[in-house]
């Protein structure tokens, strides 16, 4: 007898195919167009060191590792999730994953959610965990689809396709709001991710994408459960100019280039969280180089990550260079370390820091004296 595909195996096919072309396209936008902040900034600009002419360091002895989510890293380090389900996002994970095992960094995942509408589209992602065995390794599914009722099951295979060490919820409604197949309706969400995070195998990272966390945000995620935030912040890649590009829809693409800049610096919403947020932080948005790393943990930050660099390492297909990359970046980490005084990154995080310019200003927006940052002990 022929086999017959029911009317809702084909929604659920084409509603895979759809995600997973909507991830490749941006992708392809990210390389091909300068979809990085306007008019605002991360801030990183504004953060300064005092130099330690003096150091009586070994710079070769200087500890760059740290302890996170159970992991321990070679470098304070994430490469930050982009993509899966179609056959480009496979080569990039294939890449990378192999760069995160090599180099003992962290390596989160996109949004899984194309696996899961998908059993076909799990290669792009299994292939993480068969290439990187023991580093830190952070699944990934969207406030979207936990809403639409995402289940304890989903979220074990989530985790077990790449033997995820934890698992980052990612909340993105600027985006969303951009995009005419977009997830608008949030009704509920707390709620029911605290309800994930009660019956989940592992750490929840609240995850934002390029708008960064408020205080009002921080303090609902502390209240939530999770275990870790990802700063994600303004100054990187915007999402919002992103999703403008891709639109075809009038509407869409202007209200886009209205909100290119819309949210926190990566700064600003680091600061806050390292506040009143008693998980790890991952400070995220706009890095590009060690001695911005070495900022945002002297800001309070436990690892940084990173996303759009590696997107170009990775595009010709060049493992060499992407570890080149890292080599270089952990160069400046140590070199900021080693002209703070600093053995270890512990260290680095109660140096003393110049604050100025705009960052400072919204900093007193908040209440915060950037004086303090100054008057912390050499």
């Amino acid at each position: 007898m022929e086999s017959k595909t029911s009317p809702h195996e084909i929604d659920e096919k084409k509603e895979a195919t759809i995600t997973s072309e909507r991830k490749l396209a941006h992708l392809q936008i990210c390389l091909e167009h300068d979809v990085q902040g306007r008019s605002i900034t991360t801030g990183l600009e504004d953060i300064s060191f005092v130099h330690h002419a003096t150091t009586d360091l070994n710079m070769k002895d200087i500890d760059l590792s740290v302890d996170i989510f159970g992991k321990k890293l070679r470098l304070p380090m994430i490469i930050s999730g982009m993509t899966g389900g179609h056959a480009f996002a496979q080569q990039l994970n294939d890449y990378l994953s192999q760069v995160a095992e090599k180099t003992q960094i962290g390596m989160g995942v996109g949004s899984q959610r194309a696996a899961l509408e998908d059993a076909q589209a799990r290669e792009s992602f299994e292939i993480v965990k068969n290439n990187a065995p023991t580093t830190l390794k952070i699944g990934n599914i969207g406030a979207g689809q936990i809403v639409d009722g995402l289940t304890s099951t989903d979220l074990k295979n989530i985790v077990s396709m790449i033997n995820a060490d934890a698992v980052a919820f990612h909340f993105n409604p600027l985006q969303e709001s951009i995009q005419p197949e977009g997830d608008t309706n949030l009704h509920g969400l707390i709620d029911r991710v605290s309800q994930l995070i009660n019956v989940s195998p592992t750490p929840i990272i609240a995850k934002e994408v390029g708008s960064g966390f408020s205080r009002f945000d921080i303090d609902r995620i502390m209240k939530s459960g999770f275990a870790g935030i990802d700063i994600q912040g303004v100054g990187g890649t915007s999402w919002a100019g992103v999703e403008s590009i891709r639109a075809e829809v009038p509407k869409y693409k202007k209200t886009g280039e209205v909100f290119w800049d819309w949210g926190l610096p990566t700064v600003i919403s680091t600061i806050l969280a390292k506040e009143s947020f008693s998980g790890h932080i991952i400070g995220s948005g706009g890095v590009r180089n060690g001695l911005e790393v070495a900022k945002l943990l002297a800001l309070g930050a436990d690892a940084a990550g990173m996303a759009i660099p590696f997107l170009f390492t990775a595009q010709d297909h060049s493992i060499e260079k992407s570890l080149k990359y890292i080599e270089e970046i952990a160069y400046e980490i140590r070199l900021a370390c080693f002209l703070t005084g600093s053995q270890n990154i512990e260290e680095l995080k109660s140096v003393p820091l110049i604050i100025s310019g705009k960052t400072a200003e919204l900093l007193r927006a908040f209440g915060i004296d950037p004086r303090e940052y100054s008057s912390r002990p050499n």
